[in-house]
């Protein structure tokens, strides 16, 4: 399998083995997050799946999704904007800490709260 990191909202690295862990070695050795996710590809070069550095949200849980609204100030336009796209989880991504991004997710796509959890999981892949 290969990977490519996401840096911000829409820069990928370039392809490399997912054993290669040398782009997240130099995240974990920066004080500000750059690395919002990885997408994990398969040999012929097709999304497997995408997992987010950041706090998952269930769009279809009220309490749960009201909880972040007050807490993190996240804009109900935003919000619905994802859900008439069809997305019933978002993430609010470990990006920028005064302007809050969100980011719809697909059902096979996975969450961790850290770049440790996210080594933790790319280990379980390879």
């Amino acid at each position: 399998m290969k990977v490519q990191y996401m840096l911000g909202t829409s820069s990928y690295t370039k392809e490399m083995e997912i054993a290669n862990t040398m782009v997240l070695d130099k995240q974990l050795k920066l004080p500000i997050p750059l690395i919002t996710a990885v997408q994990v590809l398969t040999k012929k070069h097709q999304k497997l799946k995408k997992i987010y550095v950041g706090k998952e949200i269930h769009l279809e849980s009220f309490h749960q999704a009201r909880y972040y609204i007050k807490r993190y100030d996240i804009s109900y336009d935003d919000l619905i904007d994802l859900l008439l796209q069809g997305y019933k989880r978002v993430c609010l991504l470990n990006y920028k800490k005064y302007d809050q991004i969100l980011v719809g997710i697909e059902e096979t796509d996975e969450v961790v709260p850290d770049y440790f959890a996210l080594r933790t999981s790319l280990e379980k892949l390879h």
